[in-house]
């Protein structure tokens, strides 16, 4: 095997190897955070008026009397088939929870993510042109605006706006993927919106750099001399060469999305993860809490694994060193 191909293969086997150990070290940390925690999963469902020999009775039919690493490791042996165990409020497999309010919390990030890559990449080709004009002071203002606003308030305030106003957004509406597909776009458009407006500014200020970057190097200097327009050499030598960067920040901002996605729902209402999250916490539902941190952990660890793995094939330079 050649010498390139083998750091080739060298380097995405240390990647999968990192994305192994993260989360085997997230699991564990998670679940003996949740093992010291005073109060267990048999002592809530029972409730406080339980008798000790109650809970000791339950505790030993749950296995929760046997040593740490063992129930560790049986119920790491579950999350690998997908078993992450019964939620104490809710009576069903968390799994099966987790499947249930997957689409909200996925529909939300995927539209958010396109309205990020749809508007802040002509808005930093714009300001990268021209830095210091009009056309860049606008765009730079807006951003700052933007970043600095969180995303519950902006949440709070488009639905002062379009509810109270205009009367458009009826809030904790929800329609299924399989009820209506066009009524399950629409209700999410609005916090989708939210969400993504913090993360626009933090994309556009990224690749606003790295595009001003690009466009003093000296070959697109020398594409100038030879006569080439600005749009063909922004599509050509800038957008291209703008790769790394802008992969490695859309990773970043789906990542962040996620996380801003548990608060919007909770604002708008929606049968998310993020609600999900919520009860569990305020319910004392460990199980429950355990199955989706390690769920989250999955997602973004995932997200990182698929950036490093774009950025090496966009530089070949990164994979050989």
């Amino acid at each position: 095997m050649p010498g390139k191909d083998r750091s080739t293969v060298r380097y995405f086997l240390v990647k999968l190897l990192e994305l192994v150990i993260t989360l085997l070290l997230v699991s564990f940390m998670t679940f003996a955070a949740f093992s010291i925690i005073p109060g267990d999963a048999a002592s809530v469902i029972l409730g406080p008026d339980a008798t000790p020999q109650q809970v000791e009775s339950l505790r030993h039919e749950m296995g929760l009397d046997r040593p740490l690493y063992v129930q560790y490791f049986s119920w790491l042996a579950g999350a690998f088939t997908g078993d992450l165990g019964k939620s104490t409020s809710f009576g069903v497999s968390v799994s099966t929870l987790i499947a249930q309010r997957l689409p909200v919390t996925l529909g939300m990030s995927f539209i958010a993510l396109q309205m990020v890559i749809i508007i802040s990449y002509p808005a930093a080709l714009i300001s990268a042109r021209r830095p210091g004009r009009l056309a860049d002071q606008i765009c730079s203002v807006l951003g700052h605006i933007l970043f600095a606003i969180p995303p519950f308030v902006l949440s709070l305030m488009m639905i002062l706006i379009t509810s109270a106003l205009f009367g458009l957004v009826t809030v904790g509406r929800y329609t299924k993927p399989t009820d209506d597909l066009l009524g399950y776009i629409v209700c999410l458009l609005l916090p989708s919106f939210c969400i993504a407006l913090p993360k626009i500014a933090m994309t556009f200020k990224f690749l606003r750099s790295s595009m001003i970057e690009q466009n003093a190097s000296d070959h697109v200097r020398t594409a100038r001399s030879h006569g080439l327009t600005d749009m063909v050499i922004e599509l050509r030598h800038v957008l291209p060469n703008s790769n790394v960067s802008a992969i490695t920040v859309i990773s970043l901002v789906l990542s962040d999305i996620l996380g801003g996605s548990l608060i919007v729902e909770q604002v708008f209402n929606l049968p998310g993860l993020g609600r999900l999250l919520l009860t569990g916490i305020s319910r004392r539902d460990f199980p429950l809490l355990s199955g989706m941190i390690l769920y989250l952990a999955l997602i973004t660890v995932l997200l990182y694994f698929i950036a490093d793995i774009l950025t090496a094939i966009a530089d070949p330079r990164i994979r050989i060193r």
